[in-house]
């Protein structure tokens, strides 16, 4: 039997613990195939990013039609699409696929450095917001798609946050909520009837969380390229980055890597 197969359209990141390089591991360990549209090239450890050189958008779309035309992509995840014209040549070879896709708004690095042009954002919301499954955005991408200064303080907040944006975007949306702090880390799914879902675990301390997102959208595609419904999705991809987080080895004096086993 051949392993349940899906695209990630993301950057690559050199330290290999976030991007395609996370997805790729995320993907292999949950049994499926990984393909990979490579949008952006960056120079980047955990905690710092040196330089972004973006594809051809033209290449990052032929990237995209190849796949589709010659494997069973069951799903695709978007990652850090990075310019208008990237999200439009990618949003413009998804029009005929009819999978669940999962977009992960990669707009700002864990250390705070900027992933996306602004004029991206706009583009986002017009030509791949309305294909969405599933959008995945950390805490201060909520805010930034939200289009407030207003700091998001509780798991209440969060939930409205997430309402809102399933409302506007007519698509799911995982809020993440590792950001909040404290000692428990809750993330909330609004579908889009409206309905929410809570989960909540203990905080790992003292953890780099460099590529979690990246890893966790992948997790997400992967369980619906094995045919999962969109909560247990959800969840069963929760329980992975959890238990990847909580098992990850250091590597050198500066960073963690999620040991993704």
């Amino acid at each position: 039997m051949s392993a349940p197969v899906y695209l990630s359209i993301a950057g690559s990141d050199c330290s290999a613990g976030a991007g395609i390089q996370a997805d790729l591991k995320a993907g292999f360990a949950l049994g499926c195939y990984p393909l990979t549209a490579v949008t952006c090239v960056v120079s980047e450890v955990p905690g710092k990013v040196e330089g972004i050189v973006a594809m051809e958008p033209q290449f990052v779309a032929d990237q995209v039609r190849i796949c589709l035309q010659h494997f069973p992509v069951a799903a695709i995840k978007t990652g850090m699409l990075y310019s208008p014209e990237i999200v439009r040549a990618v949003t413009a070879e998804l029009q005929g696929y009819t999978g669940p896709i999962v977009v992960d708004p990669v707009m700002i690095a864990t250390a705070g450095e900027p992933l996306i042009l602004q004029a991206a954002i706009s583009v986002y919301e017009q030509s791949l917001m309305p294909r969405t499954t599933l959008l995945t955005p950390n805490l201060d991408e909520l805010q930034r798609l939200l289009g407030t200064q207003e700091d998001i303080r509780t798991a209440d907040e969060l939930q409205q946050a997430a309402l809102i944006l399933t409302r506007r975007y007519n698509c799911a949306v995982l809020a993440k909520g590792g950001h909040l702090g404290g000692d428990t880390c809750t993330d909330i799914l609004v579908l889009k009837d409206g309905s929410a879902h809570r989960w909540s675990h203990p905080r790992t301390q003292g953890i780099s969380t460099h590529g979690t997102g990246c890893t966790l959208s992948s997790a997400v595609a992967a369980q619906l390229a094995m045919g999962q419904q969109l909560v247990p999705a959800v969840e069963n991809a929760l329980r992975y980055i959890t238990k990847a987080i909580a098992t990850s080895h250091k590597l050198g004096e500066l960073w963690a890597v999620n040991h993704q086993a």
